[in-house]
């Protein structure tokens, strides 16, 4: 993989991981049960099956 694409690689990993722990982790305590929770485990979702499709695509261009 080139270099600008690993770059990206790494900011779609990144982007939906920083979101998704800003609505679950550092979510104030009344605001739990809200939508804002259930939209930062839908990017945490997201950031692992991202990381799992890009970790594979990697493997697949080393072979």
């Amino acid at each position: 993989m080139t270099k600008a694409k690993v770059y990206w690689s790494i900011v779609r990993i990144l982007g939906p991981l920083i979101i998704g722990l800003m609505n679950t982790v550092l979510l104030r305590p009344e605001d739990i049960g809200t939508w804002k929770n259930y939209v930062g485990y839908a990017f945490l979702v997201i950031a692992v099956l991202n990381t799992i499709y890009l970790s594979t695509q990697l493997k697949k261009a080393k072979k």
